[in-house]
């Protein structure tokens, strides 16, 4: 017997929770399994909560990301929206978002914020640990307790048409954000280790 063209992935995470939410084409509950590849997403005023391996994923309202394996966690690709991501001490996870790659610093616990602005500005929030933000050869530190802008700033052509002014590389400036609520990042910490998860 011939094996199927497309085998089933293996088993990459599970719901949580779920609220006007989807995982692929479906509308989810908690509970669904997330596969391989499996884009999770919310509509404006949807939620989903989901485990994959070990660290915890939180899509905000209007959330798009498609989610992959690492060997000690998830990598997530943010579209749209905003991703809360929770992970223990020597868990890991990556987001990509605008050509950036946002990780955890050194296995430490970690509880960060990415949210999607536009194709070139991100805002970046670590609650607890520091997250590395890394483009190209350029990395940058986010500590625990800060928040940031991050602009991506592209090579501009010569305005007069010849080479550009800069190297063909993207390059990203951290613009710190004053007040951040610390209360908001506690809820959504609390959030993402309630006792009632699996």
């Amino acid at each position: 017997m011939a094996a199927p063209a497309n085998p089933a992935s293996a088993p990459l995470g599970v719901v949580l929770q779920a609220d006007r939410a989807q995982v692929g084409a479906d509308i989810t509950t908690g509970g669904a399994t997330i596969y391989e590849g499996d884009r999770l997403e919310t509509v404006a005023d949807g939620t989903l909560r989901a485990r994959l391996g070990g660290p915890q994923i939180y899509l905000r309202p209007n959330t798009a990301a498609e989610v992959h394996s690492l060997s000690n966690g998830f990598s997530a690709s943010l579209m749209h929206g905003t991703l809360v991501v929770s992970s223990a001490k020597g868990q890991d996870f990556q987001l990509l978002a605008d050509g950036a790659t946002i990780r955890p610093v050194g296995g430490q616990e970690t509880v960060a914020q990415v949210s999607w602005v536009n194709a070139k500005e991100l805002v970046l929030t670590s609650n607890r640990g520091a997250i590395e933000v890394s483009m190209g050869d350029e990395v940058k530190t986010v500590e625990a307790g800060n928040s940031y802008r991050m602009e991506v700033e592209t090579a501009d052509p010569n305005p007069q048409g010849g080479p550009p002014l800069r190297t063909g590389r993207n390059r990203f400036v951290l613009i710190a954000i004053i007040g951040v609520s610390a209360a908001t990042g506690i809820g959504i910490w609390r959030a993402l280790i309630s006792p009632s998860a699996p």
